[in-house]
């Protein structure tokens, strides 16, 4: 089979899917990679020995780039006569599926990241951005989704032509042998002297793309009320984004530099995940299933997020980390203040984070369940067949992830 996966930007093909492509061409398939930016990412994709299209669409809604991105997607998908074309994330899931409808391909497969219409959304734009799901769903053969949230949304839209084509995913897994919870001395002093602190302070880390869906202003109220209490803690920001002159400025005029420090892009997320105490992600983002958080938890870092899609799919409250409600910094501070106090819940929570990942998001298993219902996604529906089924309880993965029960494990390439 020929298949392209396509999506607007090469670092999510290259930071998540490469393993699940190389097994795709084990299974005999033909696999191009399509994407909008000619980026290191990109040339890491050529590395791994794809051929790398390039669509030229920017983060936008610029008309203009669309048409000349759904114009070229057309034609690459003409040119090489692709059986199936996977489309990631929001804005590539829109073009592609276009370009593919207007090059007759048979497959459209729209695998979500995260839906794009949220609880977190005022009514008018979570209407608009679900509407236009809706419109798209008549050309879209099946929809991968990795939460609760979503996987209700396209089946009561429904999102594809047919209800039964939305397939449950669990995220995209964590590699185990890289986010590990062995002891890391070295790293946390070397990163208290880069950073100008205490040693011995505690640490809470946010790995985050700088917008405000990220709940990354509520996290900067969340450290100035922290540190009226326990001046000690150090809050590291890491990640890019529009904001962040924004977030420097508040920091400067909350008088919080010494506890608050704004890193920018760094190369070194695995080391901060396993030197940091807790970690924090306030999201009400269109998320999928947070990667940052399975990371944090393999390290046994216990979490506080948030109760929104994706976030509370990965934590459980009060078993690996703590949830609260969105867009309240008042008891994101709360919750943090008691696990800094409180180092055997920190240990009971991140040891609990750790058991969750080995159990339900180890990189290898997620691999395989994810070709496997890829496998499915594309081929032609069985009658009375349903897709893949949810978890046993809520936020659970789904209960075809146990070992020995996809397709991949008892046909291993």
């Amino acid at each position: 089979m020929r298949i392209m996966h396509l999506s607007r930007a090469a670092e999510t093909l290259k930071s998540f899917l490469i393993p699940t492509m190389e097994r795709q061409r084990r299974l005999g398939h033909e696999v191009w990679v399509c994407t909008g930016d000619d980026s290191p990412d990109a040339e890491t994709l050529r590395q791994a020995g794809f051929e790398v299209l390039i669509h030229g669409m920017r983060r936008s809604l610029n008309p203009i780039g669309a048409l000349v991105a759904i114009t070229r997607i057309r034609r690459f998908l003409i040119e090489r006569r692709v059986d199936v074309v996977i489309c990631h994330n929001s804005l590539a899931g829109q073009v592609g599926r276009l370009g593919a409808w207007l090059a007759g391909t048979p497959n459209v497969v729209y695998f979500a990241h995260g839906l794009a219409c949220g609880p977190a959304q005022g009514a008018l734009l979570w209407q608009v951005r679900y509407q236009a799901e809706r419109v798209l769903a008549p050309i879209t053969s099946a929809v991968v989704i990795m939460n609760d949230y979503d996987e209700r949304i396209s089946k009561q839209g429904p999102l594809a032509r047919d209800p039964r084509r939305v397939f449950r995913i669990p995220g995209m897994g964590v590699d185990l042998t890289r986010f590990s919870t062995a002891p890391t001395p070295e790293l946390r002093a070397t990163l208290a002297r880069e950073l100008k602190v205490d040693p011995s302070a505690p640490l809470v880390l946010c790995v985050a793309r700088l917008i405000p869906e990220k709940g990354v202003l509520d996290l900067v109220e969340a450290a100035r009320r922290v540190g009226q209490k326990r001046p000690d803690v150090a809050f590291l920001l890491a990640g890019t984004g529009p904001l962040r002159a924004t977030l420097e400025r508040r920091v400067r005029e909350l008088g919080i530099e010494g506890s608050m420090r704004v890193l920018g892009w760094r190369n070194d997320v695995e080391a901060l995940m396993k030197a940091c105490d807790l970690f924090v992600l306030p999201s009400y983002y269109m998320e999928g299933l947070p990667v940052s958080i399975l990371e944090a938890m393999a390290c046994g870092k216990p979490v506080v997020a948030t109760h929104h899609k994706g976030c509370e799919d990965a934590v459980v409250d009060g078993e690996t980390g703590f949830l609260v409600a969105v867009k309240q910094p008042g008891p994101l501070a709360e919750r943090v203040l008691e696990l800094v106090d409180d180092a055997a819940l920190r240990t009971r929570l991140g040891q609990g984070g750790r058991r969750r990942v080995e159990q339900h998001y180890e990189l290898e298993h997620c691999t395989r369940f994810i070709v496997d219902v890829l496998e499915q996604a594309m081929s032609r529906p069985v009658a009375g067949r349903d897709a893949v089924p949810s978890g046993d309880r809520p936020g659970g993965p789904p209960l075809a992830m146990r070992r020995g029960d996809s397709t991949a494990d008892r046909n291993p390439t």
